[in-house]
């Protein structure tokens, strides 16, 4: 299953002899969403299964699944309650001081492309993908573990957290880059490529959820890093089923020179408003002017003297809710949003998005409590409420991404778009601490931390002054930028021989 021609500069002509987009997409509306019954919830989403079986072949949606689901959607949803009661229990930190050293562990998502640009220009032993995913398996598993026994001071802490991102975020580049291109050539089903993804995550996410509150409860902060490990150790698995044919010595002599052409045909992209002004509008509603203020609900939340003190297994449920609303947010999408404009598909959810974070005031003030409403109930609802909206907002957000790809540099492209998206919520989640320290949220004193919830809140519209930058058109019709292809016979017979491996992995066959 190797992964596409991540900064890979040329386009194989190997694309027409892909199945024809419109067989694909007369396979895809041979079925109806609609069923009234279990059995029928089955049998249409095998069908749908088979659907993309048939467009992107059997091993990339099993590599897709595995990727998404586990190397994510299991161990990021297992690892975000245990960090958080490992800052709070272990660490001892403040809630602004917890965001800031979260944040600072989170930068490897934010340099996504530099990965993308590494596994095509430096192979390892002729071989570009599963050297790499293998050695993220073994030293993310080596850093869990790290975690898990040693006493560390929050820096070195930080530093393992940085390590465990790094080989999180090399994996994702490989599916994502695979993802963008596979949307390329089908671009009808780019949504149901982008849903497959995200369900696969929510699923993998549903079960690490589930289990962490469990976990942190009976292990501890430290021992759940134990059951986190679990998941970098069957990237190694997947890794070692990737096929992958080694690369000519022939062909490596012009890595370099299709690293340089890559980074031109980049820059033209860049250059490019159609490229540029949808980029700028995702880096702004991704968290840049929004505070992202969740470790001090995290506290409050859990603290037994001003707020509800839930225990570990409850916030585990919370996190798990999250997780079947997210999977609802993306059957909503395809099932009512996926025609809309892009305008209107950002609109609308951004808005209720913002009224929904208006309802933890109503939290925070206790005032739920006065109208009968229990804590458990009321944060239930919003999670699931937020989750879904959050949903409806990040799917069609990965679809445009991987529309704005230009043929022949994807990977590059794309993982780009989602470093763009990754350090807008990174600067989301250090503009929340300036926030806290700003009104002196801390763990001992929430007395301002109603106002907090407010300015997050009526934060979250200010995105739309930005949404003229989106194109007013649907997904389906959106147009990449147009850039020039090399004309270096060298540099194209290199990559094409290159392209010839990458593309088995999708096929049915995995002989190159």
């Amino acid at each position: 299953m190797e992964k596409e021609d991540e900064a890979v500069p040329i386009l194989s002509e190997l694309q027409a002899q892909r199945k024809p987009e419109t067989d694909v997409a007369s396979s895809r509306n041979s079925y109806s969403y609609r069923c009234c019954n279990p059995w029928g919830v089955v049998k249409q989403f095998l069908k749908w299964i088979a659907v993309m079986r048939d467009a992107f072949g059997g091993p990339f949606v099993g590599f897709v699944m595995i990727v998404y689901g586990v190397s994510q959607g299991y161990e990021e949803g297992m690892k975000r309650l245990v960090s958080n009661y490992y800052w709070k229990d272990v660490q001892k930190m403040q809630p602004a001081s917890t965001q800031s050293f979260m944040a600072l562990s989170s930068i490897p998502w934010d340099i996504k492309p530099v990965y993308g640009l590494i596994t095509d220009t430096f192979p390892i032993a002729g071989y570009r993908r599963w050297p790499y995913l293998v050695i993220c398996g073994i030293a993310g598993f080596l850093c869990l573990w790290a975690l898990a026994f040693l006493k560390l001071t929050p820096w070195i802490a930080t530093f393992f957290m940085a390590a465990v991102a790094v080989c999180n975020a090399f994996p994702d580049v490989v599916a994502d880059a695979a993802v963008a291109q596979q949307s390329k050539i089908a671009p009808t089903l780019s949504s149901d490529l982008q849903s497959l993804a995200l369900g696969s995550l929510a699923v993998g996410g549903l079960v690490g959820c589930g289990l962490s509150g469990a976990a942190v409860h009976g292990l501890g902060p430290q021992g759940s890093y134990l059951l986190v490990s679990i998941a970098p150790l069957l990237l190694i698995v997947a890794a070692l089923a990737l096929p992958e044919i080694r690369l000519p010595k022939t062909m490596l002599s012009f890595q370099f020179e299709a690293l340089m052409h890559t980074l031109r045909l980049f820059g033209k992209t860049l250059r490019d408003p159609v490229f540029w002004r949808p980029a700028l509008y995702i880096f702004f509603s991704q968290g840049f002017l929004c505070p992202n203020i969740s470790e001090a609900m995290f506290f409050w939340l859990t603290d037994p003297v001003a707020g509800p003190g839930f225990g570990e297994e409850f916030m585990g449920l919370v996190s798990a809710v999250g997780k079947v609303a997210m999977i609802i947010g993306v059957v909503g999408y395809n099932r009512w949003l996926r025609h809309h404009t892009l305008r209107k598909m950002f609109l609308w959810p951004r808005v209720v998005n913002a009224f929904i974070g208006l309802l933890d005031i109503i939290l925070v003030s206790r005032m739920n409590l006065r109208v009968h409403i229990p804590d458990q109930a009321f944060v239930l609802g919003d999670e699931a409420l937020s989750d879904a909206i959050y949903k409806l907002q990040i799917v069609p957000m990965l679809v445009l991404s991987a529309q704005l790809c230009p043929t022949g540099i994807e990977a590059t492209v794309f993982a780009f778009l989602m470093s763009v998206s990754n350090f807008g919520h990174t600067c989301g989640v250090w503009f929340g601490a300036l926030l806290l320290k700003l009104l002196h949220v801390q763990k001992d004193d929430y007395s301002r931390l109603w106002l907090a919830v407010l300015i997050r809140s009526l934060m979250r519209l200010s995105p739309l002054l930005f949404l003229f930058l989106v194109p007013d058109c649907t997904v389906e019709t959106i147009k990449p930028p147009s850039i020039s292809l090399s004309n270096d016979s060298k540099i194209k017979e290199a990559v094409k021989g290159i392209e010839l491996c990458d593309k088995a992995y999708v096929h049915e066959s995995s002989e190159c």
